[in-house]
């Protein structure tokens, strides 16, 4: 009998362990809409229109550069173009990127929560903490 009870302290005591390492409770989860947050962003509407002109001006020269070249000289001016167009959208967003995760840092923090992660990778529970992020934003 004694060994019985000392199984299933055990197992218990095992369990408790397992839990506190590895569980995180559902209050200290949030989680936020990425895509409304990036759209949010006071930046973000310059940096599309930013992006729509490189876009056009980057068309515009290739058809004039492509004149007359070779389909081999095409398909290196586009690379090069693509590549020029990769740059600027990754110089375009880096501030933006580095602000929102720098607010869903202080939300994370002024709501003590473990961890926020991505609405598209929460099926159920958590916190929604997608207005908080985009009010920080605003600041």
């Amino acid at each position: 009998m004694k060994m019985k009870h000392a199984a299933v302290a055990a197992a218990a005591a095992g369990m408790l362990a397992f839990g506190s390492v590895f569980g995180v409770s559902a209050a200290g989860i949030g989680y936020v809409n990425m895509n409304e947050v990036m759209q949010s962003h006071p930046k973000m509407e310059k940096a599309q229109l930013d992006m729509k002109a490189a876009v056009q001006k980057a068309q515009d020269d290739f058809n004039k550069q492509s004149q007359g070249k070779s389909d081999q000289d095409k398909q290196q001016l586009a690379q090069d173009f693509q590549k020029q167009l990769s740059d600027k959208e990754r110089t375009t967003m880096q501030p933006i990127i580095k602000d929102v995760m720098g607010a869903i840092e202080n939300v994370r923090k002024a709501k003590s929560l473990d961890v926020i992660l991505d609405q598209g990778a929460v099926i159920s529970g958590g916190v929604d903490v997608t207005n908080d992020v985009e009010t920080n934003l605003k600041k």
